[in-house]
């Protein structure tokens, strides 16, 4: 009899555990989280989860409620590479991202409008029907942790600030421009000495210049008259800043400048990355600001 009742009481056990198991799942067998994302994993292996600045290798496609195709990363690169962030919205795809270790396999459903607002921003020209979900395949392939990223980054902007200093140096020496350099690392070199006071914080000052490339490539000039900033006031590059206060009116130099006291690490227009910056300049004249009593009265 008590034999009889411990297994009656087992198999209720297992029933209503099964019932539990299967009421957190949806009728396709998602389970969903807290936050209210639908996932199931194909593959789940014991391994490290991404977190917040790692990179991520992986495959990605994506469809609608009605398996239409929106996105597939395999059409574009065996290598897609993604950036770890917090989810955008309560229930977002980037917390099913956050769940997968390199070699995970996991299907992703995620509300359809709050996707194309928050992460999308609305550059998806797709526009979803009321209640939609979007459906996510996602293979994570690897992990690169950020620590190593910045490690990276640090030895490339090593390496290319090197290079770029020694066609900078090159430069310098095939046109004469052997001269000690600004406290900063500007190079000036003075053709014709003008008279008069140099600019102060506060004097506008005009000036005609051409601005170019180790290369010859011209940038930009003033073709319509001289450029005019105050000196301490108008945002110029930190080139100018060492340089320009150097120079009486009349003055024609040339500066010489790397890229951290120009544009940097960035592409600007024309100039790319890690670009030293050359600038055949004339003072037009100097306007001398109102100096102004910073004295208590008495």
């Amino acid at each position: 009899m008590i034999m009889q009742f411990k297994t009656q009481f087992s198999i209720c056990f297992l029933l209503l555990f099964s019932l539990l198991l299967s009421s957190c799942r949806d009728s396709e067998g998602f389970r969903k989280t807290s936050d209210g994302l639908f996932y199931k994993f194909i593959n789940d292996e014991d391994g490290p989860k991404p977190e917040p600045g790692d990179i991520m290798v992986m495959d990605i496609l994506y469809t609608n409620g009605r398996d239409s195709l929106l996105f597939d990363s395999r059409i574009l690169s065996d290598s897609f590479t993604v950036v770890c962030v917090l989810p955008t919205f309560i229930g977002g795809v980037e917390e099913g991202f956050a769940m997968m270790s390199p070699g995970d396999s996991a299907l992703f459903k995620a509300n359809a409008d709050s996707l194309m607002e928050k992460t999308f921003k609305n550059a998806s020209p797709y526009q979803p029907i009321e209640g939609e979900f979007i459906r996510f395949q996602v293979k994570m392939r690897s992990i690169i942790k950020k620590k190593d990223i910045d490690s990276v980054m640090i030895a490339t902007d090593l390496r290319l600030r090197r290079v770029e200093f020694d066609d900078l140096e090159s430069y310098l020496r095939r046109n004469k421009m052997d001269v000690t350099p600004t406290q900063n690392g500007a190079f000036l070199t003075i053709k014709n000495e003008g008279n008069g006071p140099k600019p102060e914080a506060g004097d506008t000052v005009y000036v005609n210049y051409k601005g170019y490339l180790l290369n010859g490539l011209v940038f930009d000039s003033t073709s319509k008259g001289p450029f005019k900033f105050v000196l301490g006031t108008t945002p110029v590059l930190e080139g100018w800043v060492d340089c320009i206060p150097l120079l009486s009116k009349g003055s024609e130099a040339t500066i010489a400048f790397p890229s951290d006291l120009g544009f940097g690490s960035q592409k600007t227009g024309v100039i790319p990355p890690y670009s030293p910056l050359i600038f055949e300049v004339r003072i037009v004249d100097i306007k001398k600001g109102i100096k102004r009593d910073t004295k208590s009265p008495s």
